[in-house]
């Protein structure tokens, strides 16, 4: 097996990005995650400190509000970032707001990091004082769950009922023995990875415009590289297509995943022919040498006029657009393949775990009904906006609008892979392991290895065995 270690930092790096969206007021950072977006979170240079006025929340009224009854009850979430205002922001969000002022409870936060986080939520369940809450991780499900961390969710969620009908689809993939683990509450504005580029230089050089391109139905993958090509047509010897972290994106457009669950068992599916053409045309951006590897801030992406595309999560976006203030920085939703009608993006889902040990049964309910109340209901959904836009001066309503836009069923077709879930083997990289990074990315990242076959070859059956593996403890814990 290759060196893939300073890659897989790499991308872990990378995936350190914020959330000024989650269900808190303080936090700087999110340690949510899924297959496309953030697992260990750090706060980044993108995210502005609070300045702005403290935007009110309105309360929910007395029919909203149900019979519920956990008035001066206080609920503990274990996470590396406050749920709480903190001093760089005291506004509250509005599922805290909510929880405090219409419920009476309270948040308590017990601080960790984003490398003691597993130990000290096991050590806690151990020592009987678990926290009640833990913020969903990749390796939640299935690895999490099969080793009895996590309580499922079946009584503290009514999925025939408006407010969560539209995400038993979702809760659905997270189901083992007959029970469902996973709350979702939504996506957030954050957690979307997108390619970015400078509208005004597309214009002013003849380069099609892929916002155009896309709105047309015509932002495929054929269209992608022809964008990234003529751009670097025009100044041969200095300028690449696209840098970021990004390949693991665009292998997901093709529709399926390295992993694939059908509510029993985990499979390989590292043969597929749809991933197999997305890898083929990785190869091809690396022959073309349209590929630039290596870290770029993001506030350096575009300030050399050398770079089509930065592929990156939505949260480098301010320093990129505040890096060129007087160029329009524009946003666009990673291609679909050419003989697909659908466009796959797998974006990251927040949710909250209910934790082996908690007994607040009814306080956490109410926690995830408040959170949900931030994706479901219009007027706090635009409380959310509001505040984001106010803190985030580089974003636009119309941008920010877009953004959400890729989160509409109609418009985009989510794919999640479990393999980030499945074992240390395949996703951490602090335990040397990051196969799912080596398979999305091993292609495009400074040319580890040089075809889809070499990949396929050398961890299929390293696969196949990590697999066997969680497969046989999730029967156990069945």
């Amino acid at each position: 097996m290759k060196n893939y270690k300073k890659a897989a930092a790499l991308l872990m790096a990378l995936t350190m990005t914020a959330a000024v969206t989650a269900c808190g007021g303080g936090d700087s950072g999110s340690d949510s995650a899924n297959a496309t977006t953030t697992e260990a979170t750090t706060t980044t240079e993108s995210q502005t400190e609070w300045t702005g006025d403290n935007i009110e929340v309105e309360g929910l009224d007395e029919e909203e509000k149900g019979d519920v009854d956990i008035s001066g009850q206080t609920i503990k979430y274990l996470g590396i970032s406050d749920i709480n205002p903190t001093n760089s922001n005291p506004e509250r969000s509005v599922p805290l707001t909510l929880f405090e002022d219409t419920y009476g409870a309270k948040v308590e936060y017990i601080a960790t990091t984003s490398s003691t986080k597993f130990t000290d939520l096991a050590n806690l369940i151990m020592s009987g004082d678990s926290p009640d809450i833990f913020l969903y991780e990749w390796m939640a499900f299935p690895y999490g769950v099969s080793k009895g961390q996590y309580q499922p969710i079946d009584d503290l969620v009514d999925f025939s009922k408006p407010m969560w009908e539209d995400m038993k689809g979702v809760a659905d993939d997270f189901v083992m023995g007959g029970k469902h683990y996973v709350a979702p509450l939504g996506y957030r504005f954050y957690d979307s990875q997108v390619l970015m580029y400078n509208a005004d230089l597309f214009e002013s050089e003849g380069i099609d415009d892929p916002k155009e391109l896309y709105e047309n139905d015509a932002w495929d993958w054929d269209a992608f590289q022809s964008v990234m090509k003529n751009f670097v047509d025009n100044d041969p010897e200095n300028r690449y297509g696209i840098a970021g972290w990004w390949s693991n994106a665009f292998v997901f457009t093709a529709g399926e995943t390295l992993v694939q669950y059908d509510g029993n068992t985990f499979t390989n599916n590292i043969n597929s022919a749809a991933i197999e053409k997305a890898e083929f045309v990785l190869e091809d951006m690396t022959k073309n040498k349209l590929i630039l590897n290596g870290w770029i801030n993001p506030s350096e992406a575009f300030t050399a006029d050398t770079l089509a595309f930065y592929g990156m999560g939505t949260w480098a976006f301010n320093d990129a657009q505040k890096s060129m203030e007087d160029y329009d920085i524009q946003i666009v939703p990673f291609p679909k393949a050419p003989d697909s009608d659908t466009y796959y993006v797998s974006n990251a889902l927040h949710s909250y775990m209910w934790v082996k040990g908690s007994d607040k049964a009814d306080a956490v309910k109410v926690w995830f009904e408040c959170c949900r109340r931030e994706y479901y209901d219009d007027q706090y959904t635009e409380v959310t906006k509001a505040k984001l836009l106010e803190n985030n001066p580089y974003w636009t309503s119309e941008k920010y609008d877009f953004i959400m836009s890729l989160y509409d069923p109609d418009k985009f077709t989510q794919v999640f892979d479990y393999a980030y879930g499945i074992s240390d083997m395949m996703s951490n990289t602090d335990a040397g392991g990051a196969i799912v990074q080596i398979v999305y990315e091993g292609i495009a990242n400074e040319n580890e290895y040089s075809n889809w076959t070499q990949i396929k070859n050398e961890y299929s059956t390293i696969i196949d065995q990590e697999l066997k593996t969680i497969n046989e403890s999730v029967a156990a814990a069945g």
